[in-house]
């Protein structure tokens, strides 16, 4: 009995023993947690850091362009002299849209803008204005040759050669203009061929039937030899023609060039476009 008792009691001394020794490695483990956690910590906080920093950096470069961005945005100032051409260009302006051309002749378009060239040679309002004003004489002697103006078309034109003689619109347009009263004249030329070979009888006077689509200077060389006759015989006239107001008005320049009687006439509504002196 009593070896079995001693067996006991090492037995539970052994386990005993064992317990204690086993105990401390249970306390290291919350030890290693909690050094863990603060490395964590620590690393978490190494990161932040340098993130807020960027941040701050980031900040900074955007100040710095704001602030280049103002720097850039800001004009030259305008001198005098830039103040005083941008003036004329504004008066030079105004006077083409009021048509002001070379008149009045201390305040025209011209004017204006040639001293704009005068300080600033290649100014591009300037010559477009120039060009402007030629357009609008060349523009205004094309309209004058179709109504048969020539001479105030050669006006026009001359006004255009002034402001800018080597603009190469003027002698185009002076070129077509020339064409346009070839080409009438021819028309009128040809219609005389046609008539020659109608026999005429004396005192009667055949007339283009394109009378009134010439010049007032043509007009009257084509009636002149009738106002010649009618102003030696003193005799009355007959008037044939198919529009009854030219016919009128071709009276009119006859009695108008003989102021020495009164002629008399007689108009009759036919095609036959002739002027005939009645025997009294």
């Amino acid at each position: 009995m009593n070896k079995n008792l001693v067996s006991f009691l090492f037995v539970v001394l052994l386990t005993t023993g064992c317990q204690q020794n086993v105990a401390p490695s249970g306390e290291n483990s919350p030890v290693s947690e909690a050094a863990i956690t603060d490395e964590n910590h620590l690393t978490s906080s190494d990161t932040t850091e340098p993130q807020s920093s960027l941040a701050s950096n980031g900040g900074n470069t955007t100040d710095k362009l704001e602030s280049h961005n103002t720097v850039t945005s800001i004009k030259k100032p305008i001198t005098s002299y830039e103040r005083v051409t941008l003036h004329l260009l504004e008066q030079g302006e105004r006077a083409l849209a009021a048509e002001h051309l070379l008149t009045p002749v201390e305040d025209n378009a011209n004017l204006y803008f040639q001293a704009v060239l005068g300080r600033d040679p290649g100014n591009f309002r300037a010559t477009q204005g120039i060009a402007s004003i030629v357009d609008l004489y060349t523009d205004w002697a094309w309209i004058a040759a179709k109504g048969q103006g020539y001479q105030k078309a050669e006006r026009y034109l001359a006004n255009a050669r002034s402001v800018n003689p080597e603009d190469p619109f003027i002698v185009e347009m002076t070129s077509r203009i020339t064409d346009l009263k070839t080409q009438r004249q021819r028309t009128v030329n040809q219609e005389k061929k046609t008539l020659e070979p109608e026999v005429l009888k004396e005192g009667q006077y055949l007339l283009p039937k394109t009378l009134f689509s010439l010049t007032e200077d043509e007009i009257i060389a084509e009636i002149q030899p009738i106002i010649d006759a009618v102003s030696e015989t003193g005799q009355s006239i007959e008037i044939y023609w198919p529009n009854d107001k030219e016919a009128r008005l071709i009276y009119q320049i006859i009695n108008s060039r003989i102021p020495e009687f009164r002629v008399r006439a007689m108009t009759f509504h036919r095609a036959s476009n002739m002027v005939e002196l009645q025997q009294d």
